[in-house]
């Protein structure tokens, strides 16, 4: 049993919890909420999507202020004899405000637009009875005695694990329209990532008997029962020993053997309930992590009567991660203080198109690609990951003047193997359904709702302990409002 299984866990259990890539938020914006397909807008969204489209502008400045809130759930579902039979591992996120803020100002054929989100990460995952992994190495004590000689049958622990993950970033750049159909966006994104881990295993128990001993099969602390039995039997080990020299003294080598061969058995016994002791003692872990880089933007767009077109490139972001640690009790060195390692964002790509089939009637297409095996991501997981697809539709509809309705349909794939994949790093493929309205009330202000809702698809794999299937939900609200001036 390696009870230190339990604590690895840096960049897993709190990476990206919205829509995007491995590690990437995209739903930056009220109007992405309720209508997907936003990487051709020409809108007040504009500078994160489809920032070369801000040159399409009309002149002045255009805000748009947004805010999310969203809840989510991860479980591990896990068949298996050590569980008498199936048990449900669940850690919740709650991010009651995920804010994002766009600006653009147009002037001639110039456009200077920035913004700042939340751009990974995005709460905390709390798994208070912690994962199948380390509950089931803890499971199989009871086997692991009752084969040692101490009947053992049952066994309780307190276990927990919590992760908290943030990417802030500030983009800024120019676009630039070269002609009546064509415009070219440069810029600069900004990343600040912030972890928080924490892992606590306290309190092991089992019920061990064993009446020569003087175990009745009560519940007792583990670590300092089997240190005081360790003990114990090194000292009858050692009486042992004692009286095979005596007899092997003596001439009586037959007796000598015995005695010989019972010290040699109660040292192992002695031995394994140390290392059994040790392992089941009070563990703990408290880390932050944080680190910054630099990612160069460029991108395109295109505009010819009903139809507008937006590309975007962003380059990988190589990001260092450095580790100021409060407690380490795991006995692993990549979690001391002051260690580093990379977390990179990877590059990507983003393509949109939008056609107004009439007035008041548009519809739009997306897509998006994250190169992730060429990042540098933690525990070398870009060796598992062949890169993340995402597909994007969506439609709006003009009435009463004033009013919008929209919808949206994304699909995301993230090519991974059963490798990335575990109870710590539920990355699953998904279907996110977004709808809503805005509403203009007046002509330079707009308000946004909208109403996001995410299906994943099960996984299920095999371990030495039995079969998971790991599982998410999520949903999430939106309000926003668009300004110009």
């Amino acid at each position: 049993m390696k009870a230190h299984k339990i604590f690895v866990i840096t960049g897993a259990i709190a990476a990206n919890v919205m829509a995007g890539g491995l590690n990437t938020n995209t739903n930056q914006s009220i109007a992405y909420q309720r209508n997907v397909a936003r990487y051709a807008t020409t809108e007040n969204d504009a500078p994160y999507f489809n920032p070369a489209g801000t040159a399409f502008m009309k002149d002045g400045w255009h805000l748009s202020l947004n805010s999310q809130a969203f809840w989510q759930s991860r479980s591990t579902v896990t068949e298996s004899p050590l569980f008498d039979g199936e048990k449900k591992f669940e850690g919740k996120a709650q991010i009651p405000a995920m804010p994002s803020i766009h600006a653009a100002w147009h002037h001639g054929k110039l456009a200077i637009s920035g913004y700042f989100g939340i751009l990974g990460g995005g709460g905390k995952l709390n798994y208070t009875k912690g994962i199948p992994s380390f509950e089931a190495a803890v499971a199989q004590i009871p086997g692991l005695l009752s084969q040692n000689g101490l009947e053992t049958s049952a066994y309780d622990v307190d276990l927990s694990l919590k992760g908290t993950s943030y990417v802030y970033g500030i983009g800024l750049g120019a676009a630039y329209q070269i002609n009546d159909m064509f415009s070219a966006y440069l810029g600069a994104k900004f990343s600040y990532a912030t972890n928080h881990y924490e892992g606590k295993l306290k309190n092991v128990q089992v019920n061990p008997k064993n009446a020569q001993l003087g175990l009745k099969g009560d519940m007792v602390k583990a670590a300092a029962t089997f240190n005081a039995l360790s003990d114990a039997l090194a000292e009858k080990a050692e009486q042992a020993a004692g009286a095979a020299k005596q007899y092997a003294a003596a001439g009586d080598m037959q007796t000598a053997a015995q005695y010989e061969a019972q010290a040699k058995e109660l040292i192992i016994k002695s031995k394994t309930l140390e290392s059994v002791a040790e392992q089941v003692s009070d563990r703990e872990l408290d880390v932050d992590q944080t680190g910054w880089g630099i990612t160069p933007v460029a991108g395109i767009a295109f505009k010819y009567k009903r139809l507008t077109a937006g590309l975007k490139l962003e380059y990988n972001t190589s990001i260092e991660m450095e580790n100021d640690t409060k407690v380490n009790e795991v006995g692993l060195a990549n979690y001391d203080d002051g260690v580093k390692a990379n977390s990179d964002i990877p590059a990507s790509i983003y393509m949109g198109i939008t056609y107004a089939m009439l007035d008041n009637f548009r519809v739009s297409a997306g897509y998006g690609h994250w190169f992730d095996w060429y990042a540098d991501l933690p525990g070398n997981q870009e060796h598992h990951a062949d890169g993340t697809d995402e597909y994007l539709a969506g439609m709006e509809f003009d009435f009463l003047s004033r009013w919008t309705v929209s919808g949206g349909l994304q699909y995301s794939r993230y090519h991974l193997d059963d490798k990335y994949l575990s109870d710590m790093n539920i990355m699953l493929d998904n279907v996110t359904l977004g709808c809503g309205f805005a509403f203009r009330a007046t002509d330079w202000v707009k308000f946004n709702v909208g109403y996001f809702h995410t299906i994943y698809q099960d996984w299920t794999e095999k371990e030495t302990y039995g079969k998971n299937t790991y599982k998410r939900t999520s949903r999430g609200i939106g309000i926003g409002a668009d300004l110009d001036f």
